[in-house]
């Protein structure tokens, strides 16, 4: 009897010792994958674009939209209006704490809005109206966040001498 507590006793020393190992291993492991968790961190915060990025984003598919709904091109105006909103989404996942981003809905999606019904219904006259409607809501959005400074137009010439915005496909 007294040999089987002996046995008993060493196997559990020794279960002891193999359990401290192997947490030993699972603690290495862990800490490799936090210390490789910590860089992923790191690389996101390097690559994730800021604010005035997104910005500059909304303000080139603005004026590509412009041009789209103008020349009727409403294949185009819908692609540029799901790129502002993909945008939007962007800024709203990325930047969540910021006051320009969080006057997004109340300000912007009304607009938006409006702009969607209007390349749907492919009315000129209706989209040209929704977009200086859009266009007034990023300056009140602008002035609302003091940043006044920043005005944006309707635009009057393309940047892109590199697109052509007619539906004319020859």
């Amino acid at each position: 009897m007294r040999n089987l507590l002996f046995i008993f006793i060493i196997l559990f020393l020794f279960g002891c010792a193999d359990n401290t190992n192997k947490v030993k291993e699972l603690q290495s492991e862990v800490n490799a994958l936090n210390a490789q968790n910590d860089s992923l961190k790191k690389l996101v915060n390097i690559m994730k674009p800021g604010l005035g990025e997104l910005m500059l984003s909304l303000q080139v598919h603005h004026n590509k939209l412009w041009f789209a709904g103008r020349e009727e091109n409403w294949p185009l105006a819908q692609f540029e209006y799901d790129e502002i909103l993909e945008i939007v989404h962007q800024a709203e996942a990325i930047e969540t704490d910021r006051p320009e981003v969080k006057l997004f809905k109340p300000m912007l999606y009304t607009h938006l809005d409006s702009i969607q019904k209007a390349i749907k219904s492919r009315d000129v006259h209706d989209f040209t109206e929704k977009f200086y409607s859009l266009t007034n809501a990023c300056n009140s959005c602008h002035k609302n966040t003091h940043f006044e400074f920043n005005k944006i137009q309707t635009p009057e010439r393309t940047p892109f001498s590199n697109q052509d915005f007619s539906t004319d496909n020859n």
